[in-house]
């Protein structure tokens, strides 16, 4: 009986509503805004306020600079008349309305001290894009290390019209300003580049970026807090979408910025320095072809020095488990903590000959209580296994390319199966098939498997070059 009493309750309410009593709202008049503006305590600071309900507020503050909210706070740097426009949006249409400030004196403290001082410098300062510092440009997961993903070798993007932009910040009428010379191009996100015109014909040398027309001009920017914001259409640097930018490091002498990319879901960094201080270009590193021992038996023994910050943990331990494969007392705990990337590598001072001598030997112990099915995808949807995995790669890689070394790797890999988990095993990095690579010269060990976020515990022994 309860069933059929809900059953006509829901059909009485059903058929009393109808599409046909719905009308569009009136557009709002102008005095039916309830907006205003009234002083602070701070000279020439005023805050504006529009009280009407449901609705949305976009206010021209009549200095150059553009705010959203039912509430934001206008400062004039200088005295004058503005003139303060607010937009009003609703869901029967728009309405604008205006009205003027005037104010009679000025106020350079709201353009003096942090960060102001640093960006302009003695009255005025140009800055670029530090080209010749590594990872001067790059991207990752968080401000705290967004390069972690990628991480420019110096002077990476030549060629792509980054490098000869030029930022000149000052403080002007309307506060303080940015003049952006980008010569006519300016280098684009093959995600973004749209924004700025037709993409056809404009690719990148090699890449999915684009190398768009963009004339530049002078841009008034805000601060607050840590966030630099270049209003009016301007950009620093690179354009991935943005025009909001934290400032992550601000000296009379560096600017380095992160800012989001909403729609790739990481941060983007840059690096920027006065263009009389950018890091100079390095004199070119020649590398002579050799065949040298390369060995450590991870007890003091060898010539190999590691590189370890890219890993949670690597330590020398006891043996715990000897046995013929390996009776040495001392062995490598490689700890794989949650990052993508995580490896060990070295970086020779010569480039390897491979056509005397190019077969690696290493021993290694890979424990079955790790967990080798849990998926863990940090934002690497490229990829279709987030697992980790019972597995060693060595990786050959030419080191000039820094951050982009990955792209001149040769990989040997070896996926260990459940009969070889727990037990010493000795396996074998064969690279005979690429003697004619002359470019070698940083050595990657990496364990577990890459692009997942899982951690593991692995170790391993007596790497070495065959005679």
């Amino acid at each position: 009986m309860k069933k059929i009493f809900y059953f006509i309750l829901l059909l009485v309410v059903v058929v009393s509503c109808s599409p046909d009593e719905y009308s569009t709202p009136d557009t709002l008049m102008a005095d039916q805004i309830d907006w205003g503006f009234t002083p602070t305590d701070v000279t020439n600071e005023y805050t504006l306020y529009n009280n009407t309900p449901g609705v949305s507020s976009v206010w021209d503050l009549g200095n150059g600079v553009t705010q959203k909210g039912s509430s934001v706070t206008a400062q004039y740097t200088f005295a004058g008349t503005y003139t303060v426009t607010l937009t009003v949006i609703s869901q029967g249409g728009v309405t604008v309305v205006e009205d003027e400030i005037t104010t009679t004196v000025d106020n350079p403290a709201f353009l003096s001290g942090y960060p102001y001082d640093e960006l302009i410098g003695s009255g005025s300062q140009t800055w670029a894009v530090d080209a010749y510092s590594k990872a001067h440009f790059g991207l990752g997961p968080t401000i705290a290390n967004p390069v972690e993903w990628y991480g420019a070798a110096i002077n990476d993007k030549a060629e792509r019209n980054l490098y000869d932009d030029r930022f000149t910040f000052s403080i002007g009428a309307s506060g303080l300003t940015v003049n952006q010379v980008t010569n006519g191009l300016v280098y684009a996100n093959g995600s973004w580049a749209s924004d700025l015109g037709t993409t056809a014909g404009n690719e990148e040398p090699s890449g999915s970026d684009f190398i768009m027309p963009f004339e530049g001009g002078d841009f008034v920017c805000t601060v607050a807090g840590e966030m630099l914001t270049v209003t009016g259409g301007g950009f620093l640097g690179y354009y991935a979408g943005a025009s909001e930018y934290q400032i992550t490091t601000l000296t009379e002498d560096l600017l380095e910025v992160v800012f989001w990319d909403s729609k790739g879901s990481f941060y983007w960094f840059t690096r920027f320095r006065p263009v009389d201080k950018l890091t100079p270009e390095p004199a070119p590193v020649v590398k002579e072809l050799e065949s040298n021992d390369i060995s450590d038996d991870f007890e003091g023994n060898g010539n190999v020095v590691w590189e370890t910050k890219d890993i949670k943990g690597f330590d020398m331990i006891d043996n715990f488990a000897p046995s013929d494969v390996n009776s040495s007392e001392k062995v490598a705990k490689y700890q794989k903590g949650d990052g993508s990337w995580e490896n060990i590598l070295t970086v020779l001072d010569y480039k390897m000959d491979l056509s005397v001598r190019n077969t690696f030997t290493m021993k290694v112990f890979i424990p079955s209580y790790n967990d080798y099915d849990t998926q863990c995808n940090p934002g690497n949807d490229w990829l279709t296994e987030w697992s980790l995995m019972p597995q060693v790669d060595v990786k050959l890689q030419n080191s000039s390319l820094e951050g982009n070394a990955y792209t001149t790797q040769v990989v040997r890999s070896h996926t260990l199966t459940d009969d070889q988990l727990n037990q010493w095993i000795e396996l074998t990095f064969d690279y005979s098939d690429v003697t004619d690579r002359i470019d070698f010269d940083q050595i990657v060990i990496q364990l577990g498997a890459e692009g997942h976020c899982n951690a593991g515990l692995f170790y391993i022994d007596n790497f070495q070059l065959l005679p």
